[in-house]
């Protein structure tokens, strides 16, 4: 039983993750629109979102060994790094810098979309 609520805990926990991972680009879209300011201090950090706590929490514990656990976090990370620096230049207003790295066939998409993929594999895994 325990295994099973592991598992439960494992696909929401990832669930929610692909969904709030989808927000990241339209939100620093809309503080481009909005030419407002982005708090950078959190934003680049991975253990700061619901996905990074649990990627360092529950995620670590009980899928460490697994590969696909593995890839996540390394894509994770990278993608924050990423976001955080759109969100620097965000601030420093080259807003049309901002929406260029912003659009697709970017470095940014294509660590959003490795990390959209990296939580499918891990969620095929787990058996969520």
């Amino acid at each position: 039983m325990k295994q099973n609520q592991e598992a439960v805990t494992g696909a929401v926990a990832l669930e929610n993750a692909f969904d709030s991972h989808q927000q990241w680009k339209e939100n620093l879209r809309r503080a481009v629109n909005a030419k407002e300011s982005i708090d950078t201090s959190a934003i680049a950090r991975d253990d700061c979102c619901d996905l990074g706590q649990w990627l360092y929490t529950d995620g670590q514990k009980h899928h460490w060994g697994k590969p696909e656990f593995q890839s996540l976090l390394l894509h994770h990370k990278e993608f924050h790094l990423l976001t955080g620096a759109v969100a620097e230049v965000i601030n420093q207003k080259q807003y049309a810098l901002a929406e260029a790295y912003l659009s697709n066939d970017t470095q940014f998409a294509q660590s959003s979309n490795e990390v959209a993929e990296a939580i499918r594999r891990l969620e095929a895994a787990v058996g969520a």
